[in-house]
């Protein structure tokens, strides 16, 4: 009877812990590859783009750090037929000018909002779920020792290979985007081999007075299969 008590009393305080426990970082996302095989990105294109993140009380925001614009590059690809030769082509590059992710886990509820060349986008829906494979692999990023996790995710009637590094040092159940359910905290994302997000900076705060709060958007919010629809049909 001793040991119950002693065990529930030592998960509530481990959880009120967790409660009361604040992440402030940041991470970035880069493209690696473009849509194609053989296709090439601009120099604009690879460079990545910068988020902060904060969690507390159960809650998690995500804001891009600086938007972005329109970009004409020159590239260069290779002729199939004709090996070592290049040709010259124009790459437009589309950066964002706003983008938040917002988790509510007590609610349930990720909302997901984005401007890009005066188009808006806004998500509002149950926090998706992953069914995770956890693997036997390790390794350290960013100073933190991760251990891996796969999945797939279907988005836009395609599958995503999902790889994850999660750390179980951290207790907080969450990460980059919508990615979140691992035993531990996601600090670095690949997604299939074209883009990798990737925790730069991270800080644990204890006891924190934080508040966060959903940003104020006046655009009606859909949802993720109403989103998949429209964006499928052309809309």
């Amino acid at each position: 009877m001793k040991v119950k008590k002693l065990f529930i009393v030592f998960f509530f305080a481990y959880f009120s812990n967790c409660l009361s426990q604040s992440i402030k970082g940041v991470y970035s996302r880069q493209a690696i590859k473009g849509v194609g095989d053989t296709s090439e990105l601009s120099e604009r294109a690879k460079k990545p783009l910068y988020f902060s993140y904060t969690f507390t009380k159960n809650k998690s925001l995500q804001e891009l750090i600086e938007g972005g614009g329109t970009y004409i590059d020159t590239i260069y690809n290779e002729y199939k037929e004709v090996p070592g030769e290049k040709f010259a082509s124009e790459a437009i590059t589309i950066k964002p000018k706003k983008i938040f992710y917002y988790k509510d886990f007590s609610i349930s509820n990720y909302r997901v909002y984005s401007e890009k060349n005066n188009n808006e986008i806004y998500i509002s829906d149950n926090l998706p779920t992953y069914e995770w494979k956890l693997e036997n692999e390790s390794k350290i990023i960013s100073g933190y020792n991760c251990k891996k996790a796969t999945t797939i995710k279907n988005i836009l009637n395609k599958s995503q290979y999902i790889t994850a590094w999660y750390c179980e040092d951290i207790s907080i159940n969450d990460g980059p985007m919508d990615f979140n359910g691992l035993p531990g905290f996601i600090i670095q994302i690949e997604i299939d081999d074209k883009t990798i997000l990737k925790f730069e900076k991270i800080k644990i705060i204890s006891n924190t007075s934080t508040e966060i709060l959903l940003p104020e958007i006046t655009t009606k919010p859909i949802t993720i299969k109403e989103y998949e629809t429209n964006t499928l049909n052309g809309k």
